[in-house]
């Protein structure tokens, strides 16, 4: 049992524990503009959970949290690109102008009823999150730039995975084929990245240990079953996150 408790404890520390500063370079500007896309799917999934009063991982601080972190990163974002690229800083005002109203909701009293249109307000700012990474991604000149961007992407969609569950388990009707697409678009970059030639021994080690941990999520996906098990859910894909969070700091570093 005491195992088990400090199992859990690690993969919470290594999700809400990321170390704020002023951004300093532009592989750490990917890097946490990718964050913010998993941030919104985190919010989403933690909405749920604090609606269906599960108390695995106390989703309502990890709500709290990842909203003044996503703010926080926003703010250094804004701060970073202002000056240097138009792109870049009109993608972040797109991010900012969604990210002011759904943040009320998002911390407000969650129901049943309000969790669909919110749904599709944290889509809208995903979308914006991702196009603004991808215009800041745009300005390196490096191919680690882009593999940055495609690791950091891991951390989404592995959250995504856990947010498409929450709400499923929860009975807010959504297609099933967004759970099939994010398991194809994880499995597919998962490749691009095993496949990267700059790989340190570290990044494979990582990269191996998140393909054992996913099979649960493609076992989840080729399964007809009705018997919901969200806490396993949750506790695998906050995994998936934390490991992916520490091999996109690594490509950090790649040179």
């Amino acid at each position: 049992m005491h195992k088990r408790l400090l199992g859990i404890l690690l993969i919470l520390l290594s999700l809400l524990t990321f170390a704020e500063a002023e951004i300093a370079t532009l592989n750490e500007a990917i890097n946490k503009a990718g964050r913010q896309r998993m941030l919104s799917q985190r919010m989403m999934k933690s909405y749920s959970m604090v609606g269906m009063n599960m108390l695995y991982g106390d989703p309502k601080k990890v709500l709290d949290e990842s909203s003044q972190l996503f703010e926080e990163t926003l703010n250094d974002l804004i701060k970073f690109s202002d000056g240097k690229d138009k792109a870049s800083s009109d993608a972040l005002a797109e991010v900012k102008a969604l990210w002011d109203p759904t943040k009320a909701k998002l911390l407000a009293a969650p129901t049943k009823e309000e969790a669909s249109a919110l749904f599709d307000e944290v889509e809208k700012l995903l979308a914006a999150a991702h196009k603004a990474t991808l215009a800041i991604t745009a300005t390196s000149t490096h191919s680690v730039g882009e593999i940055i961007n495609i690791s950091g992407r891991q951390r989404m969609l592995s959250q995504r995975l856990g947010s498409l569950y929450m709400l499923k388990v929860w009975g807010v009707a959504k297609d099933d084929q967004k759970l099939i697409d994010a398991l194809t678009q994880f499995q597919d970059a998962q490749k691009k990245l095993a496949a990267y030639d700059k790989n340190t021994d570290l990044i494979k080690q990582g990269l191996e240990q998140v393909k054992k941990d996913f099979m649960f999520f493609e076992m989840l996906g080729a399964s007809q079953s009705k018997k919901f098990i969200p806490s396993l859910i949750a506790k695998s894909s906050d995994k998936i996150t934390g490991k992916m969070n520490e091999i996109t700091a690594l490509y950090e570093d790649v040179k």
